[in-house]
C-alpha cells in the first residue's frame, strides 16, 4: 500500500493527526471496521512539508504520508503495493466540501500521471503512437487515493452535501440522464457515521463524547456509568480528548504517578462553565435587545408627540415597566 496524504483545519487538530497510531487508528476504525489494516510502523514521519519516508513490510506493502501540500512523491518502488489516504480535519461544516475533495484527489492522481509520465520519457522506450502520445504504457497503474472528512464539530449534524449531485441544479430534461453525469462521494467520518468501539486510540472517548457537549444531562448519564474508567484515563487519551473537544481546562490537566488523568472533574467543570457562560451570553443579548426596543420607543414618541408630551411619556416609560410594556405593544415594538 502507498500513500497517505494529510490537512487538518488547524494546528492542534493537523498536531493530533501527526501522530502516526492516532492516524493509522482513524482510517481502520473509520473505514475499516477496526481491522488493523494500517500499523503505526508502516508510517515514519521524515519532515513536515516534506514527503514523509515509505514504511516497507516483505517489500510489498508501503504507506506514505505526506501532507497535502506537498507537490512530490518520492521514495518508492515499482514493486510496492501503495495507497495514498488524505484525511481532512473539518471543525465546521463545508457545503463545497465533494468539490473540494474531487479537486484534492484529482490533484493527487495528476501528479501521478505528472511523474509516470515523466520517468517514461527519461526512459525513453515509449513506442510511437498511444504510449508516446499518453506519454504512459498500457500496463500503467496509478495508486488509489482515499480522503476522509473528519467532522469533529460540536453540532455533530453534518447538514452539507456529500454527493456532487447533491450541489448540482440538474435540468428537469436531463433528470433521465442524470447518471450520465460524473458524481463523487465523500467520505465522512463524525461520530453518527461510525462505531467507537472499532477504535484503539483516544478517538474512542471523542467519538463518544463529541454528541454530548450540549447536552449536560446526557453527558453526565455518560460519565456516570462510566466514571471510573474517565476518573482513570490514559493520559495520551485524555491529550486526545482535550484538542477535539477545545477546552482549555481539559488541556491544563496533570497526569499521576500512573500515566492517568481524571477527566470526569474536568468535564464536569467545562459544563458548568459553558452553562454560565451562556446565562452571561444571554443576559447580555437581552440587555442589548431591550436597549434597541428602549431606543426604538424613544424614537417613535419624539416623532409623533409634542415634545414636552413625548418627554412626559418618556419618562414615565422609564419607571414604570408595565406602561413602558404598554408603549411597546401600542407601537409594535
Amino acid at each position: 500500500m502507498k500513500g497517505i496524504v494529510l490537512t487538518a483545519m488547524d494546528d492542534e487538530i493537523y498536531e493530533v493527526l501527526s501522530d502516526n497510531e492516532i492516524f493509522a487508528d482513524l482510517f481502520n476504525g473509520a473505514l475499516f471496521g477496526g481491522n488493523q489494516i494500517i500499523r503505526p510502523d508502516m508510517l515514519e514521519q521524515e519532515n513536515e512539508k516534506k514527503v514523509m519516508r515509505v514504511g516497507k513490510e516483505g517489500g510489498r506493502r508501503v504507506i506514505l504520508r505526506r501532507i497535502r501540500d506537498v507537490q512530490k512523491l518520492s521514495g518508492l518502488r515499482e514493486s510496492c503495493l501503495a495507497v495514498v489516504l488524505a484525511a481532512e480535519g473539518q471543525r465546521n461544516v463545508h457545503y463545497a466540501m465533494p468539490v473540494r475533495c474531487m479537486l484534492y484527489d484529482a490533484m493527487d492522481y495528476t501528479r501521478q500521471v505528472e511523474r509516470m509520465v515523466k520517468k517514461r520519457r527519461e526512459e525513453g522506450k515509449l513506442e510511437k503512437g498511444a504510449e508516446y502520445l499518453s506519454g504512459m504504457k498500457r500496463e500503467d497503474r496509478l495508486l488509489p487515493v482515499i480522503t476522509i472528512v473528519f467532522y469533529y464539530g460540536e453540532e455533530q449534524s453534518w447538514d452539507g452535501p456529500l454527493y456532487l449531485h447533491d450541489m448540482l441544479d440538474i435540468p428537469p430534461e436531463l433528470e433521465p440522464w442524470a447518471a450520465c453525469i460524473q458524481d463523487y462521494r465523500v467520505n465522512l467520518v463524525c461520530s453518527g457515521t461510525v462505531e467507537s468501539s472499532h477504535f484503539r486510540t483516544g478517538l474512542r472517548e471523542v467519538f463518544e463524547l463529541l454528541p454530548l457537549l450540549k447536552d449536560k444531562e446526557g453527558m453526565k448519564k455518560f460519565l456516570e456509568t462510566r466514571k471510573r474508567e474517565f476518573m482513570h484515563l490514559d493520559a495520551k487519551k485524555g491529550w486526545l480528548v482535550s484538542k477535539f473537544l477545545n477546552v482549555p481546562a481539559l488541556k491544563d490537566l496533570k497526569e499521576n504517578e500512573k500515566g492517568e488523568v481524571n477527566m470526569c472533574t474536568a468535564i464536569e467543570e467545562m459544563l458548568e462553565e459553558r452553562e454560565t457562560q451562556g446565562i452571561e451570553r444571554g443576559i447580555e443579548r437581552g440587555i442589548e435587545q431591550g436597549e434597541i426596543r428602549v431606543n426604538q420607543l424613544i424614537e417613535v414618541l419624539l416623532r409623533q408627540s409634542e415634545r414636552d408630551e413625548a418627554y412626559k411619556q418618556i419618562k414615565r416609560a422609564v419607571t414604570d415597566r408595565d406602561y413602558q410594556k404598554k408603549l411597546f405593544d401600542k407601537y409594535g415594538i
